[in-house]
């Protein structure tokens, strides 16, 4: 089981802090600021993300790979 980030929107300030501390380059951030996990393979789970938000508007949540392979084709 895999844990990748889930973004609380409605408490994001879109400070992009997250994509910053991304370290494997999993998080990038739509035009108007609001992050998105866009590459959810190369996520590692190390919750720096949620760690380093200050609005605390991420969480980890359980995912396993196949549910990961579902997203991409869809």
């Amino acid at each position: 089981m895999k844990q990748i980030p889930e973004f609380d929107v409605a408490r994001c300030k879109k400070c992009g802090i997250c994509k910053h501390f991304c370290s494997a380059e999993a998080i990038d951030v739509h035009e108007d600021g609001t992050p998105y996990l866009a590459r959810p393979k190369a996520c590692t789970s190390c919750a720096l993300c949620r760690d380093m938000c200050p609005d605390w508007a991420i969480r980890l949540c359980d995912l396993n790979e196949a549910e990961i392979e579902v997203e991409r084709v869809a």
